[in-house]
């Protein structure tokens, strides 16, 4: 009966040993995302408590706080493929007043990004109406601070981490260790597994996954159709935004719409 038991124990301690050898990791599908951009409060705090606001500006802004909706919620997916990943707003219809206030957004909800994490680069396509301008540079440097807090997200057990951005932006990111990509939505990276959970309090936005489908489905790096959109460097991109679609905003102004571009 003895040599029975220590058999059965051999047994089991070799089932563990080989199902631990053969854990399956993720590294391909697709991740939808809820987006809730706070327009409200977004407002109040960049807008209605400038005292150099003139009174037709004021009186716009006003009636966008007025008219327009308390959050703005906007759908998104994140198609990843080992070291690349794409990422996309998702097609739907908007309430009328989301497109009354949609300009005060600093997001560009149509935009696309794409990631090649093993060369540390990104691809980003801004569209302007029938323009289109495409960035490349290199993924911009995350300081992360990990924390002992979890959350479940997505059917996923997600470890907190806080961000450091662009030298100044405040980031909370979950990401899930089971899925060992280290990327998230837009260029938030740099994190032992898929972040599933964004929130960047100076832009009131929450950014949480609602669904995560694994698949094998490679990622396209191309975003345009377009043969004359070519891709330029960060610097090139920025002096045009400035000079020819943000020139009427202040220099203030178009850094907090830059960051929101690049975040």
């Amino acid at each position: 009966m003895r040599k029975y038991f220590v058999a059965l124990f051999l047994l089991l301690g070799l089932m563990t040993s080989v199902s631990a050898q053969y854990a399956f990791f993720p590294s391909s599908g697709t991740v939808t995302y809820e987006r809730k951009f706070h327009l409200q409060n977004y407002l109040k705090r960049n807008f209605l408590n400038k005292p150099d606001l003139d009174g037709w500006d004021k009186i716009s802004v006003e009636q966008a706080v007025k008219a327009g909706p308390v959050e703005m919620v906007t759908h998104h997916s994140l198609k990843f493929f080992d070291d690349e990943t794409l990422f996309e707003t998702l097609e739907e219809d908007y309430p009328a007043n989301y497109r009354n206030v949609s300009w005060y957004s600093p997001f560009i909800n149509d935009s696309k990004t794409f990631i090649n994490v093993k060369d540390n680069s990104f691809l980003k396509l801004l569209p302007f109406g029938d323009e289109e301008l495409l960035m490349k540079d290199s993924l911009p440097n995350v300081k992360w601070k990990y924390t002992d807090e979890y959350r479940n997200i997505a059917g996923y057990d997600c470890r907190r981490a806080n961000g450091i951005i662009q030298d100044s932006i405040y980031v909370v990111a979950f990401f899930a260790g089971q899925i060992p990509v280290p990327v998230g939505p837009e260029l938030i990276h740099g994190l032992p597994g898929l972040i599933l959970g964004v929130s960047i309090p100076s832009m009131n936005v929450n950014i949480f996954a609602t669904n995560v489908e694994l698949s094998n489905t490679p990622v396209s790096s191309v975003l345009t159709k377009k043969k004359k959109v070519v891709a330029e460097p960060k610097e090139a991109v920025i002096a045009k935004l400035k000079t020819s679609v943000y020139d009427w905003l202040s220099e203030k102004e178009f850094n907090k719409k830059l960051n929101a571009i690049l975040f």
